[in-house]
C-alpha cells in the first residue's frame, strides 16, 4: 500500500507539472498571439496612412497650373502628423517622382510614393510604403469627346445606324441615338440617361461595354490653350493673319502667308512641332511625314484629306502624329472632296468640329477620321431620313482611334489637367 501511494504521488506530480508546463505555454502563445494582433492592426493602420499619402500627392499634382518640369523628385509638403488618429497616432511623407523620360515626351509620368508610420517615428510600431504611377491625362487619349452633344444653336445632334466608333468615347452632354450605332471602346456620359429617337428605346446602339452614364463632368478649355500656344512662341512656327499649309511627305510643308511674305513656300516642319495661326484662319491639307500640332486662334478648314506618310493602321510602329486645334471652329468646305480621310486627333475649343452647308450636300461618301474628335458643341456632318434612316446629305461617319493616343500625344497638346492612373503597387523593403 505504501509503494502503491508513493506511485500515486509521482503520478499526481507529474501531472501538475504537465498542467503547469501547459498553462505557461498557453500563455505565453496568448501574450504573442496578442502581440501579432498589434502588429497587425498597427501594420493596417499604417498602410492606410500610405494610402493617404498617395491620394494627397495626386491631388497636390493636379492642383499644380502645369506639371512638375525635369526629373528630380518632389516633395510637396513635409512629414504629416497624425496625431491620435486611429488606435496608434502616426504619420505619413509623400514624394512625387517624374519619369526619366518626360522632358523628350508630351505625355508626361510621375510615380507618387507614400509611407505611412504607425506610432512615433523615432520608434515606429509599422511603416508601409505604396507606389502610384500616373500619367498626365490628354485631351488626345479619346476618340470622340463632346461638351455638349448639341450643336451652337441648341439642335440635337444623333448617332445613328452606320456610326462606328472604336476607342474611349465621353461627353459632359446627354448621348442620342437612333437605330444602331456602334461604340466599340468605353463610353461615359455626364447624363443619367440615354436619348432615343422619339423616345422610343427599341433603338438598338451597339455598345461593346455598359456605358457608364451620370459620371462627373471633365474640365473643358473656354480659350485656346495657353501653354500651346506659349510653345509655338518658344521653338515653334507663329503666323500672323491668314494661312495655308499644305503638308509634304518629306517632313516640310509649303506655307502661303502675306504677312511672312511666303507664296507657297516650301519650309521644316516647326523646331517643337507647333505651328499657331494668330489672328486668321489656317487652311490645311497634305501628307505629314513627322509630329505636328497646328493650331489657329480662328478656324481651320481642312480643304482635302489630311494622311499619314506613314500610315499606323499598316505599320503600328509610325512615329508621324498630328494635332489639329482651332481655337473656334474646324470645317471640312463646301469645295472638299467625296470620302474624305483625316488623319490626326481634332479639337475644336469655342464650337464643333463640322461640314460646311451639310444640309444641302448630296451624300458624299465616308468622312473618315483615324485619330480623335474632340469638341465643345456637336457638329453636324450630314442628315438622314427619320422613318428609313437613310442619308440624306453630306457625309456618313467612320471615327475609328488611333490606339497610338492612349499613350502618346502630339506637341503640346492641351491637357484635361487630370491625370490616368497606371500601376498601383506596395514597396517592400
Amino acid at each position: 500500500m505504501r509503494n502503491q501511494r508513493g506511485a500515486i504521488l509521482i503520478l499526481v506530480l507529474l501531472a501538475l507539472a504537465v498542467v503547469t508546463i501547459l498553462g505557461g505555454a498557453f500563455v505565453n502563445l496568448g501574450f504573442h498571439e496578442q502581440r501579432f494582433a498589434g502588429r497587425s492592426q498597427a501594420g493596417t493602420q499604417a498602410f492606410y496612412f500610405s494610402e493617404s499619402a498617395i491620394d494627397d500627392g495626386l491631388s497636390w499634382l493636379k492642383s499644380q497650373l502645369v506639371p512638375p518640369q525635369g526629373t528630380q523628385p518632389v516633395v510637396p509638403f513635409r512629414w504629416q502628423d497624425l496625431g491620435s488618429r486611429g488606435s496608434y497616432g502616426g504619420s505619413y511623407l509623400v514624394t512625387i517622382d517624374p519619369d526619366d523620360n518626360n522632358p523628350n515626351t508630351q505625355v508626361k509620368r510621375y510615380t507618387i510614393e507614400g509611407w505611412g508610420v504607425a506610432g512615433p517615428r523615432a520608434t515606429p510600431l509599422a511603416v508601409r510604403r505604396t507606389r502610384l504611377t500616373v500619367q498626365t491625362e490628354s485631351f488626345a487619349q479619346y476618340a470622340y469627346f463632346t461638351n455638349s452633344e448639341k450643336t451652337p444653336a441648341g439642335m440635337q445632334v444623333w448617332f445613328v445606324t452606320g456610326d462606328r466608333i472604336n476607342g474611349p468615347v465621353h461627353t459632359n452632354g446627354q448621348l442620342a441615338m437612333y437605330g444602331s450605332p456602334v461604340f466599340e471602346g468605353s463610353v461615359s456620359s455626364v447624363a443619367p440617361t440615354i436619348r432615343f429617337w422619339d423616345n422610343n428605346p427599341k433603338s438598338q446602339p451597339v455598345f461593346k461595354e455598359p456605358p457608364k452614364l451620370g459620371v462627373a463632368p471633365k474640365e473643358y478649355p473656354k480659350v485656346f490653350p495657353e501653354q500651346t500656344k506659349q510653345a509655338a512662341q518658344n521653338g515653334g512656327l507663329v503666323l500672323k493673319g491668314d494661312t495655308a499649309v499644305t503638308l509634304l511627305s518629306d517632313g516640310t510643308m509649303q506655307v502661303t502667308n502675306s504677312s511672312a511674305k511666303l507664296n507657297n513656300s516650301v519650309v521644316a516642319l516647326p523646331a517643337n512641332g507647333v505651328l499657331y495661326v494668330d489672328g486668321g484662319t489656317l487652311n490645311l491639307k497634305g501628307t505629314l511625314k513627322g509630329q505636328l500640332t497646328a493650331g489657329a486662334s480662328g478656324d481651320i478648314r481642312v480643304v482635302d484629306s489630311v494622311r499619314y506618310a506613314d500610315d499606323p493602321r499598316l505599320n503600328p510602329d509610325s512615329k508621324d502624329i498630328l494635332g489639329i486645334v482651332a481655337g473656334k471652329n474646324v470645317v471640312v468646305p463646301q469645295e472638299a472632296p467625296a470620302d474624305l480621310e483625316i488623319h490626326g486627333t481634332i479639337m475644336a475649343i469655342d464650337k464643333s468640329f463640322g461640314v460646311e452647308n451639310y444640309w444641302e450636300r448630296p451624300p458624299k461618301g465616308k468622312l473618315t477620321v483615324y485619330g480623335g474628335l474632340i469638341q465643345a458643341n456637336r457638329g453636324p456632318v450630314g442628315t438622314f431620313n427619320p422613318v428609313t434612316g437613310q442619308k440624306m446629305s453630306g457625309y456618313t461617319k467612320d471615327y475609328q482611334y488611333d490606339p497610338r493616343f492612349g499613350r502618346m500625344a502630339p506637341p503640346f497638346f492641351p491637357t484635361t489637367g487630370d491625370y490616368k492612373s497606371l500601376v498601383w503597387q506596395e514597396k517592400k523593403d
